[in-house]
């Protein structure tokens, strides 16, 4: 071997050793940008499964939220419509079956309070024991017809205000925008 062979061998294997010196060097800078990647997945991963489970949390709630607001309003609705035909003469369901339509209510009231805040459950309870009013005047209003009666009227008045508050304030919850006639 001559001398210019020995200094390219040597050039090569220097060459090959920089190389090499190098992959490694890259490799040990790679790995640990790899491990930083993959803990940043696992980080956004589980950060994604919390809002995925918090949102379908959210919408499940709301969906009961609706169940419950909208039974409440429609038994409500009925049970207006039922005393104001029977004070009207137009039909008389009894006191009977609206005395247990308010206790239904009021069942109904219980469970809003555990899913909706306290506005709503507070105004749902108000609005039931108004109910409870105009059942007691309701003898009272129908032996005196057609003049009218004071107790009974002013509990009247002050139920559909009550309503009209709870629908609001139930429309505001579910973050809907409330129809008023």
């Amino acid at each position: 071997m001559d001398g210019e062979t020995i200094r390219l061998i040597v050039v090569a294997c220097g060459a090959i050793i920089a190389g090499l010196g190098g992959a490694l060097i890259a490799g040990a800078f790679n790995s640990g940008n790899t491990q930083a990647t993959i803990e940043a997945a696992r980080a956004a991963a589980a950060e994604q499964r919390e809002a995925d489970r918090e949102l379908e949390h959210a919408q499940w709630l709301r969906d009961r939220k609706i169940d419950v607001y909208m039974a409440y309003i429609r038994k409500l609705h009925s049970v207006e419509i039922a005393i104001a035909a029977m004070k009207d003469g137009i039909e008389n369901p009894g006191i009977a079956s609206i005395t247990a339509a308010v206790k239904e209510l009021f069942d109904m009231s219980l469970t809003m309070r555990i899913l909706a805040p306290d506005n709503v459950a507070n105004t749902a309870r108000e609005v039931t024991q108004i109910l409870r009013k105009i059942v007691v005047a309701a003898p009272d209003a129908l032996q005196l017809a057609p003049e009218p009666y004071e107790p009974y009227e002013t509990a009247v008045v002050n139920f559909r205000e009550t309503m009209v508050l709870l629908e609001l304030q139930v429309a505001a919850d579910l973050g809907v925008r409330a129809v008023r006639d």
